[in-house]
């Protein structure tokens, strides 16, 4: 994933999904020394009690070859009005593409990404869908405000399989594979008839 250099007709779609007034703006990338990865709501929070302005939410728009996402995000205006996103990332980044969005509301929950795909191909849409349920079942009641995620069961059995689709399923898609190539598991059955068959069970039931 990369962040998006122009607005596309695809990152307009993203946009009208967000439903912000607001329009969406590059943001320089100024991390704070040694803090967390993606920890930006208690980051920002931090630095508005010791050097003052204000928290801003929003989302910051990712670009990949794949689909276009937006993960719900703070940055912090500075007390002159400027906007700094001081979250370090997991990749170096100069700066990122924002949209505020005054109407969502953080309450310590996780606020699952808006995925949109841009190829066409039903894996992909496969592949959001993992990515969905993988969220539903990591949020499912009590577990959003909890750090520390434990399951048991059918549940953890499904948050495994679910969760070593994603890279199958990316492979597949990147490749310019469809449900009806063959499986990368290697059982040289078709992908909807091997694993293809097993995913759409789970997504089904969780």
């Amino acid at each position: 994933m990369r962040v998006p250099t122009e607005v596309t007709e695809e990152i307009k779609l993203l946009l009208s999904k967000i439903s912000s007034k607001a329009e969406p703006v590059f943001v320089i990338c100024s991390p704070s020394p040694n803090a967390p990865r993606n920890e930006c709501f208690p980051l920002v929070e931090a630095k508005i009690e010791k050097e003052g302005g204000e928290r801003v939410l929003g989302w910051q728009i990712w670009q990949g070859q794949l689909l276009v996402e937006a993960e719900f995000h703070a940055v912090w205006k500075t007390p002159a009005g400027e906007f700094l996103d001081i979250t370090p990332k997991p990749f170096p980044v100069e700066q990122i593409f924002f949209v505020a969005d005054p109407k969502t509301k953080y309450e310590g929950k996780q606020i699952n990404n808006i995925r949109i795909n841009i190829t066409g191909n039903p894996l992909v849409d496969e592949f959001i869908s993992v990515h969905d349920a993988v969220f539903r079942i990591e949020n499912k009641g009590k577990r959003a405000l909890q750090y520390q995620l434990s399951l048991s069961g059918k549940e953890a059995d499904a948050h495994n399989k679910l969760n070593a689709a994603k890279p199958m399923l990316e492979m597949m898609a990147l490749q310019g594979n469809t449900r009806n190539s063959s499986c990368l598991c290697g059982s040289r059955e078709k992908y909807k008839a091997c694993h293809g068959k097993i995913i759409r069970k789970l997504l089904n039931d969780f």
